[in-house]
Order: C-alpha cells, then structure tokens, then sequence
C-alpha cells in the first residue's frame, strides 16, 4: 500500500512539473506579448492538471506521513526536513490561489504582461518564478534521503531561499527589459479593461 501512494505521489509531482515547465518555456517565448487564443486554452487546460496534481501531492503526502508515524512514532515527526517540505508545499499552495485570482487574468489578458503597470508586472512574474522554484525544490525533497534527520529546517529554507531570490532577479530583470507593449499585441480595437477580460476568462473556464 506505502509503495503504490509514493507512486501516486511521484506521478503527480512528475506531471505537474514537466506541464509546468513546457508552459514557462511558452510563455517566455512570448516575451510578454498578448497570447493567442489556442495558447489561452492550453495555459487553462494546463492549470486545471497542475491544480489537480497539487491536490493529490496533499492527500498522497498526509498519507505517507501518518504511515509514517505509524512505522516510527517516536522519531518520524523529528525530521526537520519533512517540516521545510510542508512548509515549501504551503508556499506552493497559497502562491497557487494568488496565480489563479491575480496572475492568471493579467497573463492572458489582451494587454498581455508588458502592458501591465510595472507593479503589476513584478507581482506576476514573482508568482510564476515562486510556482516554478517551489515546484522543483519540493521535488528534490522527496529525493533527498540523505537530509533525513541529518540538516535543520533553517538549513532546508536557507537553501529554498538562495535558489528563489536569484531566480526573481533573473525573472524581473527579463520582463522589465523588454520594450513597453504597443496596443497589447492588438492594433485593431482598443483594450477592454482587465474585469472584463477576467469576468470573460471565468466563464470560458466554467464552460468547460
């Protein structure tokens, strides 16, 4: 039974990073322009399986651990490193909802990101650097037996900090050289304000 839910566990961790991946490699390709609307509909459909395999990674990984506790109840919940996992899956879950509620509309917007206000940019593009270093950090944790009850849970952080921090400078010193957006990859009509492209967006989810 502990072996099929690793394998649960680790198919999901697999999936959501390898479509994770494939999108942020799209998305830069776009350089910040407007996306088309099959590339909407992929960006959509890609959430949707990452939001799903976020939610097997939970129930799968309380699982392990009250097994866990189980096999071992008096040094199982010491591992500091298991902490520094649920505290970077945490992470990974509140990063999550900001994507989906903030993000995510500005992202397919028409404007596109560089016709966002710089603040607005900086934000969505250090949601989309925390979902993608949290996703791999969280999945080199699982593999990182060596760490068991061997490294403090500041030490496990310290490290998950000194990969994001250069990611975002990286992040935001691509978007913000990037030339300012001219009519949001659109010359032919005007931009509708962003509500209205979110209440649009919420419905072509809700559609399918």
């Amino acid at each position: 039974m502990k072996t099929l839910i690793i394998y649960v566990h680790l198919i999901a961790a697999c999936v959501a990073v390898g479509i994770l991946l494939i999108q942020d490699l799209a998305l830069a390709k776009t350089r910040g322009r407007a996306l088309p609307s099959q590339a909407i509909d992929e960006l959509q459909r890609a959430a949707k399986i990452i939001s799903l395999a976020l939610v097997v990674l939970w129930i799968s990984g309380l699982m392990l651990v009250v097994i866990g506790y189980i096999d071992n109840p008096q040094e199982y919940l010491l591992n500091q490193k298991l902490w520094a996992k649920f505290t970077v899956i945490g992470i990974l879950t509140l990063n999550g909802i900001a994507l989906h509620h903030f993000s995510f509309p500005r992202v397919v917007s028409s404007r596109g990101i560089l016709g966002l206000g710089n603040i607005e940019k900086t934000l969505v593009i250090f949601t989309g650097v925390v979902s993608s270093v949290s996703w791999l950090f969280a999945c080199y944790l699982g593999i990182a037996r060596p760490w068991n009850y061997t490294v403090d849970y500041s030490f496990v952080m310290l490290v998950y900090f000194f990969l994001l921090a250069p990611a975002c400078i990286v992040g935001q010193t691509f978007i913000h050289s990037l030339p300012p957006s001219k009519g949001g990859g659109n010359n032919n009509r005007p931009e509708p304000p962003l509500l209205t492209d979110s209440i649009q967006l919420t419905k072509r989810i809700s559609k399918t």
